[in-house]
């Protein structure tokens, strides 16, 4: 076998060990930042938090990432992504660390913003090493491979340190999510290799200021950015209103609609990884079509939410429900596809974070504003009704305004 071949046979072994590397560095540094959540929901109990300082809490783990992500997606672009990840996912850890430390509710707040911070290299770092590694035919598999470490670190979260936190103390669950994390970025560390430095910065010397101006002006990805916000914000108001909206809907009990929520998520993560592969396979790439799909499929999801009743089987709504799971949280690993493909060479981790900045104005905004809308017209139905025009806006932006990008995946 010539060297050649021996070289290409390599890369193509290693590109499947940098997915295990990316997915588990995300599922780790998720385990951390999902984590927060039951873990808020265990201090309420002991420090006698209120609702709101509980709210808090998690809101300030999803403000860290608005700060950090677009300085970490250019530096991500200049110097590669090997440390920054690695260190990043340590560093997470260690943050988280210091809650351990502290009974001090304020002090509290702002470990907890910090743990953000460094999240924010775990998303736009392990989508740029898909970009990089894997070839146009195989990225959406394996961004939807990598996807998937989001839900499954939350799950694992969710599922391990309630546990661990009343048996052994809050200091130990904190500890296991340290742990998890430092591992994480140690192994990235350890194993992943940069591309030469430069192949990274592709001979250009734009400076962060041209880039985010070239960003601004790239109006093929002004749509795609619309349904990210959009869609995002359907995600989080399926986790953090759904269940609710069932138990009242259809006079069951939280526990039994928290476990159609978990038939939501679990259709979401199969959704991620179909869906993308699927774009791989049917349309060759064209990540446009099938996210249009996804787009309409979960319009089409929300519109029978509407007409939701008693009357209806009950596995009639598990349907609904898992359909809007698989479409409306599945399209994840599309577009982060989408937006890297339409970046610049050179700025393909500052693009991605700049998509994942505004979804994160989102996911902090979102379930906010439709709580309001319920509480304020006393039902759910204006709140759905506000959300189907919003996401219908950029499936028809979608649609429409990208006539070239079209033809150019059909020739």
């Amino acid at each position: 076998m010539s060297k050649s071949n021996m070289d290409l046979l390599e890369k193509n072994s290693y590109k499947w060990l940098v997915l295990a590397l990316a997915t588990y560095s995300q599922a780790s540094a998720t385990f951390v930042t999902y984590g927060v959540a039951p873990l808020a929901a265990l201090w309420q109990q002991d420090y006698g938090l209120s609702q709101f300082q509980t709210g808090v809490l998690v809101s300030a783990v999803n403000l860290g990432p608005i700060f950090s992500m677009l300085f970490i997606g250019d530096a991500l672009d200049k110097y590669g992504e090997r440390w920054l990840i690695g260190v990043g996912s340590a560093l997470l850890g260690l943050t988280m660390l210091l809650a351990s430390f502290t009974n001090n509710y304020i002090a509290l707040v702002i470990i907890l913003g910090f743990v953000g911070v460094w999240y924010g290299t775990a998303q736009p770092g392990g989508s740029k090493v898909i970009i990089k590694w894997f070839p146009k035919s195989q990225r959406g598999l394996a961004m939807g491979i990598r996807q998937t470490g989001i839900p499954i670190g939350g799950a694992v979260a969710a599922a391990l340190l309630p546990g661990i936190y009343l048996r052994f103390g809050s200091s130990f669950a904190v500890l296991t999510q340290t742990v998890l994390s430092v591992l994480g970025g140690i192994l990235f560390s350890l194993l992943y290799r940069d591309q030469s430095i430069t192949k990274i910065n592709n001979g250009s010397n734009r400076t962060f200021k041209e880039k985010l101006i070239t960003i601004f002006k790239n109006k093929r990805l002004h749509p795609i950015f619309l349904v990210g916000i959009t869609m995002i914000s359907l995600q989080m108001i399926l986790v953090a209103h759904l269940m609710v909206f069932l138990a009242e809907k259809l006079t069951i009990s939280i526990s039994f609609s928290g476990k159609i929520l978990s038939i939501v998520l679990i259709a979401g993560m199969i959704g991620r990884v179909v869906i993308a592969w699927v774009s791989d396979w049917l349309w060759k790439g064209n990540r446009t079509i099938p996210l249009t799909i996804c787009v309409w499929c979960a319009i089409l999801g929300l519109i029978m939410l509407l007409f939701l009743s008693n009357d209806w089987s009950i596995w009639v709504t598990i349907i609904l429900c898992a359909w809007l799971g698989f479409f409306g949280i599945g399209w994840f690993s599309l577009f982060i596809v989408e937006v890297s493909e339409r970046a610049s060479e050179d700025s393909i981790g500052l693009t991605v974070s700049f998509a994942l900045t505004l979804n994160q104005f989102a996911i902090v905004l979102a379930p906010a504003l439709f709580g309001f809308l319920v509480d304020w017209q006393g039902s759910y139905y204006t709140a759905w009704i506000c959300l189907i025009i919003l996401i219908s806006i950029s499936g028809f932006w979608l649609m429409f305004h990208l006539p070239s990008r079209k033809k150019q995946q059909i020739t």
